[in-house]
């Protein structure tokens, strides 16, 4: 039962507003997803191996707090409603402590390390505080499914823009400065700030026009039995982790790719830049397509795409500045597709689990897959650092032909089977209704009513 209903169309200050939370808090997240590796290992001095690990140890700290936290989401009722109030009150410890992750203090090495993990594993820990409640504000501020499409793409275009921005601005910002170190610090402080200023602006211009009936409550086992019985959305987790992973280890690996393969560290910034706003303009362009193919064919054609830029990648000389430029912002173009793709997809595998049984579990659905988008980009992250290492990567030599392949195979050849896994598990995902609904499920159900 509903409290209030929205059936129509959103304004266009709505969207934008919603738009901004996006902005805001994936303009940390993405800057912190392409710097934070070659912060940890040029900047403060880490070995690789040492950050890999700091990167899938806090992830595996960060799983126990989402899903619980997904559930506690579910239950706040608030007079801001139950979302838009973690918008308000997460997003200045958010922006602090990107600044404070990219301080490099004069301690020692052990000293860094221990640094390094508390500061990540508390951003991480407060992007679900904003993450998971804007990206469920999707299904509270109106029940159009045509309008819950225009919000997921203009959350799509915000964060592309946010992409773009972030891998243009970094590193010709940071070169301004005496020393990375305090160029580094300046960035992480100023996109702090501006995560705090559209986060807040979210929360003013966002309204929660849905929303259930206060006496509904989901129990928490109830609501783990619905969603691991969701076979749809289980697919499609695991077509999004190996997503994530293909991108991340390409974003995580490529300012190595252009600093030492290449040899020209400005470039990371001009093609991420012109990639990500070639991307942002295709995924408006290339919707009408994903409309009339459906989403699913999209997303594995969008991935095929990849498989085959990844691999034009690894096997164009690095003397071919014009080929590596052009390849290179083809995958940023590419990276903004799949996002849109991966997250235009929940909804209908959330779709499919409401029509089965019911149960409104937004919160929980939306916290696993923020889990997963950063868990996929964590590893992402660790296994980089992993493979340079294993390569012989050391800080501050001089890389040898080893290490050269090493870093090539980290960002292109590795990013180029991910992709081709995530477009093979697509191929099983089927969110067609079903007639009839689980019983044991329809039993508990029928409990909490």
């Amino acid at each position: 039962m509903m409290v209030k209903k929205n059936t129509g169309s959103l304004a266009l200050k709505d969207k934008l507003a919603f738009g901004m939370g996006a902005f805001g808090k994936d303009f940390v997240y993405i800057f912190i997803s392409m710097y934070l590796l070659y912060f940890y290992t040029d900047v403060l001095k880490i070995p690789a191996t040492t950050a890999g690990a700091i990167l899938l140890v806090v992830r595996l700290v960060d799983a126990l707090f989402d899903l619980p936290f997904g559930f506690l989401v579910d239950k706040t009722r608030t007079r801001w409603g139950k979302l838009r109030p973690y918008l308000l009150f997460g997003a200045v410890p958010y922006g602090v402590a990107c600044a404070l992750l990219f301080y490099a203090p004069a301690i020692s090495q052990s000293g860094k390390i221990i640094y390094a993990f508390t500061l990540y594993l508390l951003i991480s820990i407060l992007y679900s505080v904003v993450s998971i409640p804007h990206a469920a504000l999707n299904t509270v501020m109106t029940d159009s499914v045509q309008e819950r499409a225009h919000l997921s793409k203009y959350l799509v275009m915000f964060s592309g823009i946010a992409a773009a921005v972030a891998g243009v601005i970094t590193v010709p910002i940071v070169h301004l400065f005496p020393s990375e170190k305090s160029g580094y610090f300046f960035m992480g402080a100023s996109l702090g700030l501006l995560a705090i200023i559209f986060i807040l602006l979210c929360f003013k211009g966002t309204t929660e026009q849905v929303a259930e009936s206060e006496n509904m409550s989901v129990p928490l086992k109830l609501a783990l039995k619905t969603v691991m019985t969701n076979i749809p959305f289980l697919i499609l987790c695991a077509s999004f982790i190996l997503a994530q992973l293909s991108l991340g280890i390409r974003g995580a690996a490529g300012i190595y790719y252009f600093i030492y393969n290449v040899g020209n560290a400005n470039l990371f910034s001009v093609v991420s830049g012109i990639g990500g706003l070639i991307g942002l303009i295709l995924t408006f362009l290339s919707s009408f397509l994903a409309l009339r193919i459906g989403m699913k064919n999209y997303y594995i054609l969008v991935g095929a795409f990849t498989v085959l830029n990844f691999l034009l990648i690894y096997f164009a000389p690095v003397s071919n500045i014009p080929l590596v430029l052009a390849l290179n912002i083809i995958a940023g173009a590419l990276t903004g597709l799949t996002m849109f793709a991966g997250w235009g997809m929940l909804p209908d595998a959330i779709s499919y689990s409401i029509q089965r049984n019911g149960l409104h579990i937004e919160g929980v659905y939306y916290s696993l897959y923020n889990f997963i988008q950063k868990l996929g980009t964590s590893l992402a992250g660790g296994l980089a650092g992993f493979v340079l290492a294993a390569y012989g990567y050391q800080t501050g030599s001089a890389p040898t032909p080893r290490t050269l392949e090493g870093i090539l195979v980290t960002s292109a050849l590795i990013p180029a089977g991910c992709a081709l896994l995530f477009s093979i598990l697509m191929a099983f995902y089927n969110a067609k209704k079903e007639e009839s609904i689980n019983p044991q499920i329809e039993g508990d159900h029928s409990n909490v009513l």
